[in-house]
């Protein structure tokens, strides 16, 4: 991209069940980002909320964080769902000149206050999908999950593997909700049966959490941070046909968000130039899928990447090394998590799991039913 936009900070956080609110969840995150910066919320030129006003149970939910987020009476608004997508907003605000600073504010509270699959089932044809009451975000899952398998030939163990590694990585991280220490794949593929052919442990766990985030333009970035971490290119793009009617072993979407992402980064071969990818994988055969689709694992290749430790911390092409969302996913706030986990990366602040090389990272946010749309997000320093 012609100018230049950073992330300077960023506050993080998930649990299986954190026992507070909303409100107080957005003021410990944002004062806490406040005071890492040395900022006020003066110093906040325009606030972008991303949360789920069906899961909140409240219309329009941002007007209640903004006294907690510290953005009343200031610039705000809001994009629904998948804070990947409020990232890049932000971002374009910035290049727009109009402000030099922009904040990202997404959070969820769905380990016990809420289902988190029901924004998935309301998303069906409500004519017929949701009166047989067969397809769900699970379930439908499933179904993409055995397309995969089947068109290349993988086995169920492929599952197994990708989980195990997730899940290895989660157990060293922190900011993770779900850390199981001594994984293994007998104990994933022993998890209880959710539908053929997922189990438990390869799927995302119901989370709380959130996270938020600091952009600013190159001039402010350098008042803020001696460690910015550049936007360097982003896309999206969405799957325009119906659930039904889509070809679930592939991501089309993914390929087109990416191609433009990449574009923008000056990105040609993101095998050689990519150091590493944080994707929002929710289920563990979506992690090997999406990666096909983001360029950086070889179509139909995904069962010897993962047996050879390619796609581990240590490997040619680490995949989420942070553990992914099969270790959190704290609805609409997975995206910007991925970036901040990124972001630790490419500072060197990955503790047990920093990569070796991370100058180069994409990440990865998705929405809707198997991934209907996507975003992705191209990150180095």
């Amino acid at each position: 991209m012609d100018k230049k936009v950073a992330i300077v900070g960023f506050r993080m956080k998930s649990a299986p069940d954190l026992v507070t609110t909303r409100e107080r969840l957005t003021f410990e995150l944002t004062r806490g980002l406040f005071d890492d910066l040395g900022i006020e919320r003066e110093d906040v030129d325009t606030t972008i909320f991303c949360t789920n006003d069906f899961l909140d149970g409240r219309t329009i939910s941002n007007c209640f964080l903004e006294g907690p987020a510290g953005c009343y009476m200031r610039d705000e608004s809001k994009v629904e769902m998948d804070a990947l997508n409020g990232l890049m907003y932000a971002c374009m605000r910035i290049l727009s000149g109009q402000y030099r600073t922009a904040m990202v504010v997404s959070l969820a509270l769905t380990g016990y206050q809420v289902s988190p699959y029901l924004h998935i089932e309301y998303q069906l044809s409500p004519i017929y999908d949701r009166q047989m009451r067969l397809l769900n975000e699970l379930s439908a899952a499933a179904l993409q999950a055995r397309s995969y398998l089947t068109r290349y030939g993988y086995s169920e163990e492929l599952l197994d593997a990708v989980a195990v590694q997730a899940l290895s990585n989660a157990a060293a991280n922190p900011y993770q909700a779900r850390r199981i220490p001594g994984v293994s794949k007998e104990k994933v593929a022993s998890s209880s049966p959710y539908y053929e052919p997922l189990k438990e442990l390869h799927c995302y766990p119901p989370t709380d959490g959130g996270c938020v985030l600091l952009l600013a333009s190159a001039e402010r970035a350098k008042e803020l941070t001696d460690k910015p971490v550049w936007v360097l290119g982003m896309g999206q793009s969405i799957e325009t046909f119906y659930l039904g009617e889509r070809d679930l072993f592939r991501s089309p979407s993914t390929v087109k968000a990416a191609k433009r992402a990449y574009e923008l980064a000056g990105i040609k071969d993101p095998k050689a130039e990519v150091d590493l990818a944080e994707v929002s994988a929710l289920f563990a055969h979506q992690e090997p899928l999406l990666a096909e689709a983001l360029g950086l694992l070889e179509e139909g290749a995904a069962e010897s990447s993962y047996q050879s430790g390619d796609t581990a911390v240590s490997g040619k092409m680490p995949i989420n090394p942070s553990g992914g969302a099969l270790g959190g996913h704290p609805v609409s706030a997975t995206g910007l998590i991925r970036a901040a986990e990124a972001v630790r990366q490419l500072r060197g602040e990955a503790g047990e799991n920093q990569v070796g090389k991370a100058e180069v990272a994409v990440v990865h946010g998705q929405d809707g039913p198997c991934a209907q749309q996507n975003a992705v997000v191209v990150l180095g320093v």
